[in-house]
């Protein structure tokens, strides 16, 4: 598969990337860089990019799919990335958010989940910004991310927390992920099979096991292992 990767003469969708950003006030206007021709094969796209191939039309690459607010070289990256090919872990960690973004866009899961755990492990958290990081990976679904968040404020000085951070800009929703990581710190230990206290790898792990599906909040990966009538077994 890797070895069709951007061959023109058997692709069958052509993309054109970059040459248009979003402006302030949310308008297109014509960036100076010009676009990256990519060319791809519908068929991989639909097994690992989903979103990405309702996006283009097979088979009429006389007419390319325009993408924009994306990096070429992001783009590239991702598309590598469907073909079998693996990005390294500079890059992964240089670009993990960039990787997140288009990832989450284009419906590359897998690619999402480990452009994650780069940014988990790359991130330096602070009381300046831990409300801005949570609030990014409550919107991302980025639940292992939003754990680490979670963590830093449930095992820092109570009231250090309650000088330094203002609450008010974070999503109500957050308070019982909040509390999760508050009990879990305070147990040391979860019950087997207790999903509320498991870790979101535990969780993402029992999903996968169950053919579930891997990628959202901690609450949708526990609603789906519930939904799926095994959830008190590991």
């Amino acid at each position: 598969m890797l070895k069709d990767f951007d061959n023109e003469e058997t692709a069958d969708v052509k993309f054109e990337v970059g040459g248009a950003v979003e402006s302030a006030t949310g308008r297109r206007k014509r960036a100076k860089a010009s676009t990256t021709t990519f060319h791809a094969h519908h068929i991989f796209l639909r097994l690992n990019a989903p979103a990405l191939a309702d996006m283009c039309n097979p088979g009429d690459v006389s007419a390319p799919t325009a993408i924009n607010n994306i990096q070429p070289a992001t783009f590239k990256d991702l598309l590598y990335y469907c073909y079998g090919g693996k990005i390294s872990g500079d890059n992964l960690r240089q670009n993990s958010k960039e990787m997140i973004e288009a990832a989450d866009r284009f419906g590359v899961v897998n690619l999402k989940l480990e452009a994650e755990a780069c940014y988990v492990d790359t991130v330096e958290l602070t009381f300046d910004n831990i409300i801005g990081v949570v609030s990014y990976a409550d919107s991302k679904n980025l639940a292992l991310l939003k754990e680490r968040c979670m963590d830093f404020l449930s095992s820092a000085n109570k009231m250090e927390v309650a000088r330094k951070v203002s609450f008010d800009d974070m999503p109500p929703r957050l308070v019982k992920d909040l509390m999760v990581a508050q009990a879990r710190g305070e147990t040391k230990s979860s019950a087997s099979g207790d999903l509320d206290m498991m870790r979101v790898s535990q969780l993402r792990q029992l999903a996968h096991d169950k053919g579930l599906g891997v990628d959202g909040s901690r609450e949708m990966l526990i609603a789906s292992i519930e939904d799926n009538g095994e959830g008190g077994e590991t």
